[in-house]
């Protein structure tokens, strides 16, 4: 990730906790009620339903935050997985060759150290103004018979954001997000280059590129 990149995905931390967090707000729901509300919504209310209700509840959650951490992401986690394919993002961002080359172990603990990593950079976000109005853009989005992108137009107090997301049904009837793409910067592509990046710097050495990306939180 180069300067340009990284400041500009540091500028997106609220917005993208408003993204992802607003499943949380869907959810003071249980994982089964997100998961068959999954199952049976087409890709834009899968959209939607990531920003219901998360200005009251960003509230709660800093408060959790603050006071139970820990508990707080890993209730985040449980209630992000029915929507989004932390298996598939990861994956793609460790590349081909070097999800051939891992161990199953290690395919395991980078999809748990991928996921925690998300959770807590979205988290950092929370804290900063949230003051959006968000609305899916159906001239822009597309929708096939397996794969769909939905374009969401963000407005702030200080800037106009196009999110653009990128779902996958899978074999379960499940729609999941697959990938994000803020203002034309691709971040499965932008996180992919980062561990292209750590293997090389690491020598090829996966347990260290993965130790590497943990302590990126």
């Amino acid at each position: 990730m180069n300067l340009y990149q990284t400041r500009l995905f540091r500028s997106f931390f609220p917005m993208v906790s408003f993204v992802w967090l607003g499943l949380f707000a869907a959810g003071a729901q249980s994982a089964a009620e997100l998961k068959a509300e999954a199952e049976a919504s087409e890709p834009r209310k899968v959209v939607e339903s990531l920003t219901t209700t998360l200005l009251d509840l960003a509230r709660v959650g800093q408060d959790k935050l603050k006071n139970e951490p820990e508990e707080f992401y890993a209730e985040i986690e449980r209630v992000l997985d029915p929507m989004v394919s932390f298996k598939f993002i990861a994956k793609n961002v460790m590349g081909q060759s070097y999800w051939k080359q891992a161990t199953e172990v290690q395919r395991e603990q980078f999809i748990v150290v991928f996921k925690r990593s998300l959770v807590e950079t979205y988290v950092k976000g929370m804290s900063q103004n949230l003051d959006y109005e968000m609305a899916v853009l159906d001239k822009e989005s597309k929708v096939l018979k397996s794969k769909a992108s939905i374009v969401q137009k963000i407005t702030g107090p200080d800037s106009v954001n196009h999110v653009v997301y990128t779902l996958g049904l899978g074999k379960s009837g499940q729609w999941k997000v697959t990938n994000l793409t803020l203002d034309g910067v691709n971040l499965g592509k932008t996180f992919r280059s980062q561990f292209a990046q750590g293997m090389k710097e690491n020598k090829n050495d996966i347990d260290a590129t993965i130790a590497g990306w943990a302590g990126k939180s």
